[in-house]
């Protein structure tokens, strides 16, 4: 798998999961096992830095440079482990329902597809 692909994977990752948080937030918490109006707004913020890593990846696809793609790659990583070990710590707490499992899946998916992108070093 070479960046391009895997940036194309990000941006449409992001871009529904953005999507789904910020325009149903409670339906999309409602999946997870949490509610609350202060919980959905807080989310749709979640949702709208989604957005963001989206696009970031769906530019970042068409970098030539192995600087500039290497930067994307690891700003995503950071991103990627944080967001592993804040749902693992949701699981354990018990603030997640099962459903919480299946982030936990994305995530490492994620730095699997970065880890190997880092790796191949190819732009």
């Amino acid at each position: 798998m070479d960046s391009r692909l895997y940036f194309t994977i990000v941006a449409v990752l992001g871009a529904l999961y953005g999507i789904a948080f910020v325009l149903f937030p409670s339906a999309t918490l409602a999946l997870y096992g949490i509610s609350g109006t202060s919980a959905a707004f807080t989310t749709q913020y979640f949702g709208a830095a989604l957005l963001s890593i989206g696009a970031i990846a769906w530019y970042g696809r068409d970098f030539k440079d192995w600087g500039a793609v290497r930067g994307v790659l690891i700003g995503g990583l950071v991103g990627y482990v944080v967001g592993l070990l804040v749902t693992l710590w949701g699981l354990s707490q018990s603030l997640l329902n099962s459903m919480g499992w299946s982030s936990a899946a994305v995530y490492v998916l994620l730095i699997i597809g970065t880890v190997w992108c880092l790796r191949g070093k190819t732009a």
